[in-house]
């Protein structure tokens, strides 16, 4: 049988069916046309009850702001009630702003002056649950007599030490969720309410007073469950189906009514129009029919020609092109675009195992060049260490063999502080402490420590500054500037030399770092930021790091608001990087606090708290090297023991100490009346800057991340004993 038979027959065969099929669908039509109101009604609810949810959400985190006064702290009830008369008047849907007891008692009325005698609390049932509960509650409609109006108390538990030391209150006004529900622009003799967990209504459309209660069908409803639909009556009489919602925080239910009669008129219309329909419908199927099937069994033929196409690997658009079927011509594009995306899929997949492959070998590189890098140290330090066994004390041997030790310890450690800072970086870990300083001033301070370190000859690296003041973290500019530095001196050959130059310009504070050495290559430019990129480099190069330098450097600026660009002339012609940060006006004079009474330079008495014995010896013969009296210990208990009797100036405390950790012997230390003057720093492996927020809480002066540097050490000390630097900042 052709095709144009069998769909001659299959349109036929629907007549009989079809009239039965239209009286079954008009039922289901009336039936769908009541849950298209339905569904209308409950999305309309749940979207009301989210916004009145998300409103209660932005008083309590207004609320949870306003608890973390330091006044309501202190207890200090006139600051407290300044602190509330001027929240009030940024909270235009506040009536009232209260501080009360646990038991109800009302401390602080920001409507009402210090001195005067407050009502009662008049739901106190809200308060007891807030403080049973340790959370934030909402209470029923009110009605706040001295005002005369009705008000919606939000309640908040203040919690000290697991303990509910007050309860602050927010009485919103009822006309902020009275906006909420006229704000759905609803169709005439169309009701909505919002009320409460005692049944009183909080707003509605058509407005009632606060004092009434919603109708007993809905009440009754409401109490069954989450959300529902039913057909019942309003507090006027009307006869409506109501869609209910009750929120699960606040216990508050939103209602919908929608009167009987037009949901009904609806469902009656849909019916006629299903009915008539079909009828025509059917009739202008059975003619179409029989003409349509004149024109699809070509485009058929034309769909199996491109299907086939398709197999081939192409696809020609024009086979099904004059076809006026608007799907044959459709599937003919589809098979067309399949087979165009069979070969893009194709061309991706060899993309991808090419990525895949460099990927693989840029892995391959990096484990490479870690382990070369971390290597060469080891195996100096090991053939140092030999010799150092073996050299009489004193020696050259003896001396050379120390050296080499000391400048391949600070290499490892700092190609571990670059993965480590890399690390905090890329996981957002890294907060900046930003304070105005002048860049030019640190510029010098940094130019200073490289001459004074031997690491470059005096006069390799030249600075011109002028004062260029910055709000930044003063650490971590210091860290873009050496690693710049570092960098420059890396690809510098000896003879040639590095300058640096601080300027502003255009509101912005300039840092250039530019050398006289090898330059870097036209393509290679847009790369030099990126983590592990180095420039080629000869097998004779022992310091070439990680190529994470830069890297570092690039992100550091950024979080600053700045920016970082590369500038050189080609290979053998030196280049430039230019930072940029924010300026700002000059800062005046920095804080001063109490030093110490040893002055900078000065012999101290250190006390250090450090239970790895070898680190102890270690650090306790640096210290007594550098002219200090150090007294070591082995754990907490020993060091409160002995603080009073050996009276120490400064204390130098391991975080990490078995039994009681460093942060409980800083804050017993701190405890001590007769050690007001002592000064403390932290030792720890842990560097975070929540690590360094905890050892400032418990009480220590300064944070330093081992592994110590003898310099940073004596910087440390040093900042501690001068008067004039704040402590804050060192």
């Amino acid at each position: 049988m052709r095709l144009r038979t069998r769909l001659f027959l299959l349109v036929a065969g629907t007549v009989v069916p079809l009239v039965a099929l239209a009286l079954l669908l008009g039922v289901l039509l009336v039936d769908h046309e009541r849950e298209i109101f339905r569904q209308g009604a409950v999305d309309r609810n749940r979207a009301v009850m989210s916004a009145v949810d998300a409103e209660i959400h932005g008083h309590v985190t207004t609320l949870q702001a306003l608890s973390a006064f330091r006044s309501i702290a202190a207890s200090d009830l006139p600051a407290i009630h300044d602190a509330a008369k001027r929240v009030l008047a940024t909270q235009h849907n506040w009536q009232q702003l209260i501080l009360s007891s646990p038991d109800g008692n009302m401390l602080v009325d920001g409507t009402h002056e210090i001195g005067e005698a407050l009502p009662p609390d008049p739901d106190l049932p809200s308060l007891r649950k807030a403080v049973e509960q340790r959370a934030p509650s909402v209470g029923n409609v009110v009605f706040r007599p001295l005002a005369g109006t009705y008000g919606l108390p939000i309640r908040l538990p203040i919690v000290r030490d697991g303990v509910v030391t007050f309860v602050l209150t927010a009485i919103v006004d009822p006309a902020q969720f009275q906006h909420l529900i006229e704000a759905q622009k609803l169709p005439p003799e169309w009701v909505s309410g919002l009320v409460d967990r005692a049944g009183h209504f909080i707003a509605r459309v058509p407005a009632r007073s606060n004092a009434e209660k919603a109708s007993d069908d809905f009440l009754s409803e409401a109490n069954r469950g989450l959300e529902g639909w039913y057909r019942g009556r309003t507090v006027e009489g009307l006869d409506t189906f109501t869609a209910y919602r009750r929120s699960g925080e606040t216990g508050w239910s939103i209602g919908l009514g929608i009167p009987a009669r037009i949901v009904f008129a609806s469902a009656t219309r849909a019916l006629w129009v299903l009915g008539v329909g079909t009828l025509v419908a059917l009739a202008i199927a059975l003619g179409f029919a029989w003409w349509m099937s004149r024109g699809i069994t070509a485009p058929i033929a034309s769909l199996a020609t491109a299907a086939r196409a398709v197999g081939r690997g192409y696809a020609n658009p024009h086979l099904a092109s004059k076809s006026s079927i608007l799907e044959v011509r459709d599937v003919a594009s589809a098979l067309d675009e399949a087979a165009a995306a069979v070969l893009e899929r194709e061309t991706l997949l060899e993309r991808e195992q090419a990525a895949l492959k460099a990927a693989d070998r840029a892995k391959d590189e990096f484990l490479a060049m870690l382990g070369h890098e971390l290597r060469n140290p080891m195996s100096a330090i090991g053939t140092a260490a030999h010799i150092l066994g073996a050299a009489q004390p004193g020696s050259p041997m003896d001396r050379q063999a120390r050296g080499i030790i000391e400048r391949q310890s600070r290499q490892m450690t700092r190609l571990i502080e670059d993965l480590l800072d890399i690390s905090r970086l890329t996981m957002g870990k890294v907060r900046l402490r930003t304070e105005p300083f002048d860049l030019a001033q640190l510029a010098h301070h940094v130019v200073q420590t490289w001459r004074q370190s031997a690491r470059v000859q005096p006069d390799r690296i030249s600075l011109a500054a002028e004062p260029a003041w910055v709000d930044a973290d003063r650490a971590r500019i210091e860290q873009v500037l050496a690693n710049l530095i570092d960098n420059a001196n890396k690809f510098t050959p000896a003879g040639k030399r590095i300058f640096v130059t601080v300027r502003s310009a255009d509101g912005a504070a300039i840092l250039d770092v530019t050398d006289e050495g090898d330059g870097i290559a036209p393509e290679m430019l847009d790369q030099v930021f990126e983590l592990f990129v180095q420039a080629p480099q000869g097998p004779d190069r022992s310091d070439g790091g990680l190529g994470l330098g830069l890297a570092l450097v690039r992100r550091l600026v950024q979080m600053h608001g700045g920016t970082v660009g590369a500038i050189s002339a080609g290979l053998g012609h030196g280049a430039s990087f230019i930072v940029s940060l924010p300026a700002i006006e000059p800062a005046g004079a920095v804080h001063r606090s109490e030093g110490i009474p040893a002055g900078a330079g000065q012999a101290l008495r250190i006390m250090l708290v450090e239970d790895n014995a070898d680190a102890r010896d270690m650090l306790q013969a640096v210290l007594a090297l550098a002219g200090h009296e150090v007294f070591g210990l082995s754990n907490g208990e020993a060091a409160l023991a002995e603080a009073r009797r050996f009276r120490p100036d400064v204390a130098i405390v391991d975080i990490g100490l078995p039994g009681m950790d460093g942060h409980e012997v800083a804050r017993r230390l701190r405890a001590d009346p007769e050690l007001h003057r002592l000064r403390l720093i932290a030792l720890t492996g842990y560097g975070l800057p929540e690590d360094e927020r905890r050892a400032h809480e418990a009480g220590f002066d300064i944070h330093i991340t081992k592994p110590v540097e003898p310099q940073a050490l004596a910087s440390a000390l040093a900042k501690l004993a001068a008067p004039t630097v704040s402590l804050a900042q060192a």
